[in-house]
């Protein structure tokens, strides 16, 4: 086991682990530790013309290497006094290959490119959601209602917006955009090119609590879902609703839009529900829905390897993957299983040969899911590697 404490005052544990004992792995830690860190197709039972046109026009290159997902984690990060808390987002992997995590009143940084950690900023308030709006500049969430705009690289609060009136469970960007709710069940957009972030748009529809903001990959339409059960589209050009997603009978935190199929929606349902739903985003119809048997906590699609990956509840508390080459065909094909509470967060490295998953038994815990990239593209995505060195 090796061990690496930071100079920071906050104490965070590092190990790296090869063993296959997983009750080694997940350990109890004292109150002083702080994170750190060929078979021939199946009949279509979609309109085939729909999916194959889209599945044709989207096409992305696929790796061809076999691979094997070892079922024993890589690496454990301990995460103390972490919220076990279903309705917040406060974990996620940047495009800078840095690793965003809120614990309590503070939100800490893990650059996977050098293994270095970082407590960013410390508040009066607990965190409730971090969402990284560029490379250099991070959005967080409070409990208190407000939100702050930080610049991690000279780690200065840019600007707080102070349009909730109850905690910020989820924030979503998309160009020129920043989306945010919570408890207060109204999505604000904020348009960041003005110099107060003014909002340009109120989204007001759900009446429960707001987990899941989630804008596609054009912009165009943003994804919502609460606990409230309701799943729904807006619009960004008529800033309105345009569809209601029916279906679900428990709250929709888990979401994800398919890249390679961008007019498929990916949702998923909590305790009552337990299903992970596909959806078409021009019609609202869902056609496909899989009883994944717990509560489903966190989606992520992999598109090197056409893949979609959900993390859930109780009672095995498993990180499932699924077999998404064929949409409308997808199947389960294998289950990682070391976290001994729901698994609440995933985030998946730029180069996609990580997953991180964060559970309520206060571990972040490292998955390899493929070979690193060993060429320029990898390290034009890790171009802020020497970021937090000082």
């Amino acid at each position: 086991m090796d061990r690496f404490i930071p100079k920071s005052k906050s104490k965070l544990l590092y190990q790296s682990h090869t063993q296959s004992n997983y009750n080694d792995l997940l350990y109890h830690i004292n109150e002083e530790k702080v994170l750190n860190f060929g078979n021939q197709k199946q009949q279509h039972n979609y309109p085939i013309s729909f999916l194959d046109q889209l599945h044709n026009q989207y096409r992305l290159p696929i790796q061809q290497t076999v691979r094997q997902i070892s079922s024993v984690p890589e690496k454990i990060l301990d995460a103390p006094d972490i919220a076990d808390d279903f309705y917040l987002n406060i974990l996620e992997w940047g495009n800078n290959n840095v690793l965003s995590v809120g614990l309590q009143n503070k939100v800490y940084l893990w650059n996977a490119s050098n293994q270095h950690i970082e407590q960013l900023l410390q508040a009066t308030s607990n965190v409730t959601a971090v969402h990284w709006i560029n490379d250099h500049i991070l959005g967080v969430g409070f409990d208190d209602a407000s939100i702050k705009i930080v610049d991690v690289c000279s780690q200065q609060t840019i600007t707080q917006l102070y349009y909730h009136n109850e905690r910020v469970s989820t924030i979503s960007s998309s160009f020129e955009l920043l989306s945010t709710s919570g408890r207060d069940n109204v999505i604000f957009n904020h348009d960041l090119r003005e110099k107060n972030n003014n909002v340009v748009g109120v989204f007001q529809k759900h009446t429960q609590e707001v987990c899941g903001l989630k804008w596609n990959s054009s912009g165009t339409t943003l994804s919502s879902g609460a606990n409230d059960n309701q799943l729904l589209l807006w619009d960004k050009r008529q800033m309105s609703l345009r569809l209601s997603c029916e279906g679900h009978c428990a709250a929709v935190k888990a979401m994800a839009w398919c890249p390679w199929l961008p007019n498929i929606l990916v949702s998923g349902g909590g305790s009552n529900d337990k299903n992970i739903k596909f959806w078409n985003s021009d019609t609202g119809l869902c056609f496909k829905s899989i009883d994944t048997g717990s509560q489903v906590c966190a989606l992520q699609f992999l598109p090197r390897y056409r893949e979609l990956i959900s993390s859930h509840g109780f009672s095995k508390f498993q990180i499932s993957i699924w077999n998404a080459e064929v949409i409308q065909q997808a199947k389960l094909v294998q289950e990682l299983q070391a976290h001994k509470s729901r698994v609440l967060h995933l985030g998946i490295s730029p180069d996609q040969s990580m997953l991180c998953s964060a559970a309520g038994d206060e571990t972040l815990i490292f998955w390899r899911l493929g070979t690193e990239q060993n060429n320029q593209d990898k390290q034009e995505m890790c171009s802020s590697k020497n970021l937090f060195l000082r």
